[in-house]
Formats: C-alpha cells, sequence, structure tokens
C-alpha cells in the first residue's frame, strides 16, 4: 500500500504516526492531499509539528535516561557521539535548531543531547520552533510541487494530440530511414552477382584406348 493509500484510507492519525518513522515522505503525501482538497493544509502542518516534536523530546528523554549504559557498551556510537559533540561545540543552539536537516542523525542527536545533560528547558523551547519551521517549510514545498505538476500536466493534455502527431511523424521517418538503410534485394542485383561468379571449368574425359 502507498503513502497516498495509507494516507487516504487513516487519514490524519496515519499522518501523525508516519511523520515518526518517514517524516517528509508522508508530510509531502499530505500535503499534496491538501491540495487536491481531502485535507487541511494548516490541519496537516499541526500535525506534523506536533508529531516531530513528540518523537525529538522521546529521543531526547531516552538518551539522558539510558543512553550512557547504551554507548558504554558499543564503540561505533561512542564515535558517533563523540560527532554530535564537536558539531554541538561549533554551532550551538544552531545545532538543536537546524538538526533535522541532517538526514540520518535526527534520532540521534536529540539523544545525544540528552546524554550531554543538555538543557531541558532550552531544548523543549528550541525543539518546538523547530519543528515548526519543519513543517510549514516542507509542506509548503510539497503544496507548491503538487500546484506546479498539475499545472505541467494540464497544458500537456491541451496539447496532446500534438504530442501523439509528433511522435508518429518521429517514428514513421525512423522506419524509412531503416528501410533505406538495408541492403539491396532487388532481382537485379541478385542477377548480377550470379554472372559475375567465374565460370567452373570441365575436366576432359579421358582417352579410350582400343
Amino acid at each position: 500500500m502507498s503513502f497516498q493509500e495509507l494516507m487516504l484510507t487513516y487519514g490524519y492519525p496515519i499522518l501523525f504516526v508516519g511523520v515518526m518513522l518517514e517524516s517528509e515522505a508522508f508530510l509531502i503525501v499530505a500535503a499534496y492531499l491538501a491540495h487536491r482538497g481531502y485535507f487541511s493544509l494548516p490541519l496537516v502542518i499541526g500535525i506534523a509539528a506536533l508529531s516531530s516534536f513528540a518523537v525529538s523530546q522521546l529521543c531526547f528523554y531516552l538518551g539522558h535516561r539510558y543512553g550512557s549504559g547504551f554507548i558504554s557498551k558499543r564503540p561505533a556510537w561512542q564515535q558517533r557521539f563523540a560527532r554530535v559533540q564537536t558539531l554541538l561545540h561549533r554551532y550551538g543552539a544552531g545545532l538543536v535548531f537546524g538538526y533535522r536537516a541532517l538526514y540520518g542523525l535526527r534520532g540521534f542527536i536529540p539523544a545525544s543531547l540528552g546524554l550531554a545533560n543538555y538543557s531541558r528547558s532550552r531544548f523543549l523551547l528550541i525543539n518546538g520552533l523547530s519543528a515548526i519551521v519543519w513543517a510549514v517549510v516542507v509542506a509548503l514545498a510539497g503544496n507548491s510541487i503538487a500546484h506546479y505538476a498539475e499545472s505541467l500536466y494540464s497544458q500537456i493534455r491541451q496539447h496532446d494530440k500534438l504530442v501523439i502527431l509528433g511522435l508518429l511523424g518521429l517514428g514513421t521517418a525512423w522506419t524509412l530511414y531503416k528501410l533505406y538503410q538495408q541492403p539491396s534485394t532487388s532481382p537485379k542485383a541478385s542477377t548480377a552477382g550470379l554472372l559475375a561468379e567465374p565460370k567452373q571449368q570441365l575436366s576432359p574425359l579421358p582417352h579410350k584406348h582400343a
């Protein structure tokens, strides 16, 4: 079942769950369906922002509560945590606000911030603002793409006869070109080829002795 079928079947609840799993994909599909009139775009933005905010807060809590015991037994995760620490020292609150743009680290960065004892109140505030901005930008972008795609499709439909005639013309020209490139197999050419072949000499008959 596709994203669109899931959205049409289960509505806003699947949007909330889907944003937690495949954030942009479900949000863009929901924005497209809002453009088609199935959903309300402001409600889509609000639900997506709330879902993204909730899952980030959950990751932050899990990192704060269980992160040290989890990461102590996994050297590979320790390297990733050190990378997040470096980014945090370099960008500060900018990392907290814009980490949703870092695909593959969206869950790990909030968990790492919780593990690093980042301020809970500060993360709560920045995470809320970031979730709203992210949902607005992605939803409006998806809505604009849907509007442009439908406009382009309608223009093609208006000139579908010209497109079909053009394709038929190209196909006919290609067929004629291929026929022209084939070697000639006319009877004259075949006769000329036979005449050009050397005649086979007959061996003389043996003489009979008296």
